[in-house]
């Protein structure tokens, strides 16, 4: 089996590397040749190739930086194979989708692994990144089913579980659990810039910062891709604030213990 990898960042070096086992082959493409190189002397791809000859694969993962996901689907979609499946990494799904359907391309399969860390680049990329995660496939109502089941099969095998949904379900799916976190994470660390020191900070700061550091260009474009959702998940998050601000400013401790218990519960429930 060919596959292909349009994107030697960390996710599309991960992607690489976790699927290199005997009987497939690796090609990848990237737009700067030392985002390349490295992915390719890392072994995250056995070569490297322009975009039209990756197009060509099996299997194409199109691992590029949400602005330029929907021009190289366009251009995969003039230079595919005949019985190329194609899916994508992008974090945002609706207009991805909707890119597809309009498109009729049914060789298309909507995809958002859940996974990363804060660090960016083929020089951070590993075997073990979709490792017990979820990968989320987004396919629309006319995608091939052959084109799904080839796409979940190599998801599997590089340890994620593959999960699906709609489009427009995961884009508020990730808008709380996804994005939200990175908007806060900024929050803190710009606010914790005004303080004296930080590093007398326990394990909760360190948890909730950790994505803090993240990329700005490629988290900019993300945010700004989901900014519907993320802004009306922003408007519930401003209202949950202003209950415990209120709370605290009445000295009313009854309400703010109720708000603590709700927390306690819906934690317990999402962990059960």
């Amino acid at each position: 089996m060919k596959i292909g990898i349009v994107g030697l960042g960390l996710i599309g070096g991960s992607i690489g590397l976790a699927l290199r086992e005997p009987g497939r082959e690796i090609v990848g493409y990237d737009p700067s040749p030392a985002n390349a190189e490295l992915a390719k002397s890392r072994f995250c791809v056995d070569s490297l190739a322009p975009l039209a000859d990756v197009a060509k694969a099996d299997v194409v993962f199109v691992a590029a930086p949400p602005l330029h996901v929907l021009g190289v689907l366009e251009q995969i979609s003039r230079e595919r194979g005949p019985s190329t499946v194609v899916t994508d990494c992008t974090s945002v799904k609706a207009e991805i989708v909707a890119w597809a359907e309009a498109a009729k391309a049914n060789w298309f399969v909507g995809g958002h692994p859940m996974a990363g860390h804060e660090k960016s680049g083929p020089g951070f990329a590993s075997s073990w990144m979709f490792r017990n995660a979820r990968w989320i496939l987004t396919p629309a109502p006319k995608t091939d089913r052959s084109a799904i089941q080839a796409v979940e099969a190599l998801v599997k095998s590089m340890g994620a579980t593959p999960v699906k949904t709609d489009a427009n379900g995961h884009d508020r799916q990730v808008a709380i659990l996804s994005h939200i976190p990175h908007v806060f994470a900024a929050v803190l660390v710009n606010l914790g810039a005004g303080l004296s020191r930080t590093d007398i900070s326990g394990g909760s700061w360190r948890d909730l910062t950790r994505v803090g550091g993240v990329d700005p260009d490629l988290w900019s474009q993300i945010l700004m891709g989901n900014r519907m959702e993320l802004v009306k998940a922003l408007t519930e998050t401003e209202e949950e604030v202003h209950r415990f601000r209120v709370a605290l400013e009445d000295e009313d401790s009854a309400t703010l213990h109720e708000i603590l218990v709700q927390a306690q519960r819906a934690k317990k429930a999402q962990e059960s």
